[in-house]
């Protein structure tokens, strides 16, 4: 039986950040789509399903918070999208209800796989 690959998107304004998080996902056997605003995340998320996204919490245009909230609001995705910031900077005390994780940057291959393997799991 074939595998299905997963579905994700990666979010940060550095398109530096978003090839090397697409490589290492590629690398992991994720199917990857990128862009660079939180606004372009939205209509991503409305016009194909994701089973991940890679969200920078920090962006000019629009915050990661605010581009996953409106992300969860509005999908029909069940179950639905598991969405992780992403951040140059520590957690903070309490992460917003929107993101299943919090990541700090830069994130290496085992991690990221060790999080996709968890989340992936029943």
């Amino acid at each position: 039986m074939k595998q299905i690959l997963k579905k994700c998107l990666v979010v940060d304004d550095l398109p530096f950040n978003t090839q090397v998080l697409k490589a290492q996902l590629n690398h992991i056997g994720l199917d990857v789509d990128c862009c660079f605003s939180g606004k372009t995340a939205i209509k991503m998320a409305f016009e194909q399903d994701y089973d991940f996204i890679f969200m920078d919490f920090t962006m000019p245009d629009m915050s990661g918070d605010e581009a996953a909230q409106s992300i969860l609001k509005y999908s029909t995705k069940t179950p639905a999208t598991i969405i992780f910031a992403l951040s140059g900077h520590d957690a903070p005390k309490v992460i917003p209800k929107c993101f299943t994780r919090w990541l700090t940057k830069p994130v290496n291959k085992q991690q990221l796989q060790d999080i996709i393997n968890f989340e992936s799991s029943d």
